[in-house]
């Protein structure tokens, strides 16, 4: 499978020590996933995508990159292809207009699953999809799902997070409908969609961590954030869904990464409760959503990677 890093802050930053320097960077991780990599970032509004079919970790081109940008999002990816080519149309993340998607997991039957995936695709939103990938597919699935719902495909405009919440949510279930009907073990359906103000992260199937504070920040005295609340003691979000209304942001934060292992030893990580979805609107407040519907987990996943002895996760629940 593939692995994730998703990072959304107040201010813009750089990711080079996550991506490359961290004691778990996710160029460590790319020696074992090594068929693509694609960095999608921000600059203002717009969304913006590099990508390639070769291995990060020895790819200097990542690392080049990764020292140079400054942005206020990011979504990278480092694929390990199940479904398609080893093609830098099949590396992730995917763009439209300012949404930016990168997936971890697979569409088990997806080629038998396809047309009917694409019954569900507006016609308009078929034309941009260039891969054979199931990821692409799932991608303008949820992007026309959107659209139904009311809320532009470009991802550009105001988003209402608990309308697209629940919209991604029955997206979703409706795939683990299909996947059951006709046979096929439950999607692994771990992904990262954001326009670079909302975001959404969500596990179905796979390990995924969210971390929003540190134990220590080597940058504290040249950034820019006024209110540095990730340096804050803050309660486990288990302890405040138990306490939050569902509709209640169980914290307001100033920074936030999601990664499909943790990544370093500053960070304090989280591990994302099975079949939720992380949530984060405009004011940065965070929500998690409760699985879908029809949600499975498939009975046989991959083997989780081996923690690292640092690494001392508080579950979400």
């Amino acid at each position: 499978m593939c692995r994730l890093f998703g990072f959304r802050s107040n201010v813009p930053s750089r990711t080079h020590r996550s991506l490359v320097e961290a004691e778990n960077a996710l160029a460590v991780q790319a020696l074992e996933h090594s068929d693509g990599w694609g960095i999608g970032y921000f600059m203002g509004n717009e969304a913006y995508i590099l990508k390639s079919d070769t291995g990060a970790a020895k790819d200097k081109r990542f690392q080049k990159i990764t020292s140079r940008l400054q942005s206020h999002a990011f979504v990278v990816h480092v694929r390990r292809a199940t479904v398609g080519n080893v093609d830098s149309l099949n590396s992730h993340p995917f763009r439209y207009g300012s949404w930016v998607f990168a997936h971890n997991g697979t569409i088990f039957g997806f080629d038998q699953m396809r047309d009917e995936i694409m019954k569900d695709v507006a016609e308009p939103l078929q034309q941009p999809i260039f891969g054979d990938t199931d990821s692409e597919h799932l991608f303008y699935l949820l992007l026309s799902a959107l659209e139904d719902a009311g809320i532009a495909s470009d991802g550009r405009g105001e988003i209402d997070v608990h309308v697209a919440t629940e919209v991604l949510r029955n997206a979703l279930s409706r795939l683990y409908r299909i996947a059951k009907r006709d046979g096929h073990p439950p999607p692994i359906l771990n992904f990262i969609l954001t326009n670079g103000k909302v975001f959404f992260a969500q596990r179905a199937g796979l390990e995924l961590y969210v971390a929003t504070q540190k134990f220590n920040c080597r940058d504290f005295e040249i950034c820019t954030e006024v209110n540095k609340s990730c340096m804050d003691i803050a309660d486990p979000i288990s302890t405040l869904l138990e306490e939050a209304p569902p509709t209640a942001p169980v914290r307001t934060v100033n920074h936030c990464l999601v990664a499909s292992e943790p990544i370093s030893e500053e960070d304090q990580w989280e591990e994302i409760p099975e079949g939720n979805l992380l949530v984060m609107n405009e004011r940065m407040e965070l929500f998690v959503s409760p699985a879908p519907e029809d949600f499975q987990k498939c009975p046989h996943p991959p083997a989780p990677a081996p923690r690292p002895p640092w690494v001392n996760t508080q579950p979400v629940v």
